[in-house]
């Protein structure tokens, strides 16, 4: 079978499936006082392509590299960096990663790396039907090219009129503001409003390192300062929670901010 079927194949069995969640009356919509995280699995699409892909649809797209960002923004799309890239319909690549936000009708839309591949985030604008909502955005993905076949049905669903937000799983040492980050809706309205300094897809991160321990793969080469106790990161958002986990590290936390006169 070849890959356009087998693609047609997993949007009709998420479809078949979400109609059935509701048939049985379990959470029959998406409620617009929530957004909900989605699992995709793993994704590698060509991002040159997708680039200009985007481009093509007017999307504005910033692709972080060594020397900076090189931005095209969309006919109608602001022209400030930091505006523009918590905006919708944008596309960003920041080396292997991409992170696609989307505008439909009655929902707003992400595609972002996670620690288990991508994730699908889904913040309704009307209360709309599970299966309702799938159609609109597995069309559009399939139609991207970035629908894998590992989408699940499962999700986590976080209110969005919690300005705390959930604490950090337990035995996770992780700051709460960069745990809020991590399952934030938007993580650059999150990042501006909680003061973090973000580029791109990555953002300044500290380490506190267990005694006689270092940093390995994957985070070894995110390092910007290192000291025998602290290592000072400008680390991919999805590897904050792994990097937390990591046998070397007693907790993660953003830098200390000096603190005006």
């Amino acid at each position: 079978m070849n890959r356009q079927g087998k693609t047609f194949l997993v949007v009709l069995s998420l479809l078949v499936s979400a109609l059935a969640l509701q048939g049985v009356g379990l959470q029959p919509e998406f409620e617009t006082t929530s957004y909900y995280l989605l699992s995709m699995g793993a994704l590698q699409p060509d991002l040159d392509n997708l680039a200009d892909l985007a481009r093509g649809m007017d999307l504005s797209v910033i692709v972080y590299e060594q020397e900076g960002a090189s931005v095209t923004p969309g006919t109608t799309a602001p022209h400030d960096l930091l505006l523009l890239q918590a905006a919708d319909d944008v596309l960003i690549i920041d080396s292997e990663r991409f992170h696609l936000r989307r505008a439909m009708e009655q929902l707003l839309f992400t595609v972002r790396p996670t620690e288990e591949g991508y994730e699908l985030v889904i913040n309704p604008l009307v209360d709309v039907a599970i299966g309702d909502a799938l159609a609109v955005v597995l069309e559009e993905l399939q139609g991207m090219g970035l629908l894998g076949s590992d989408v699940s049905l499962e999700y986590q669903a976080f209110s969005k009129g919690d300005l705390k937000g959930p604490a950090p799983p337990d035995g996770v040492p992780i700051d709460s503001t960069f745990y809020g980050l991590v399952i934030a809706e938007n993580w650059f309205v999150h990042a501006t409003v909680k003061g973090l300094r973000q580029t791109g897809l990555r953002v300044e991160a500290v380490a506190e390192k267990l005694p006689g321990q270092s940093l390995t793969t994957p985070f070894a080469e995110f390092i910007v300062e290192e000291s025998d106790g602290l290592a000072k990161l400008l680390l991919p958002i999805d590897l904050l929670l792994p990097l937390a986990r990591s046998s070397a590290v007693g907790y993660v936390r953003p830098p200390y901010q000096p603190s005006v006169p």
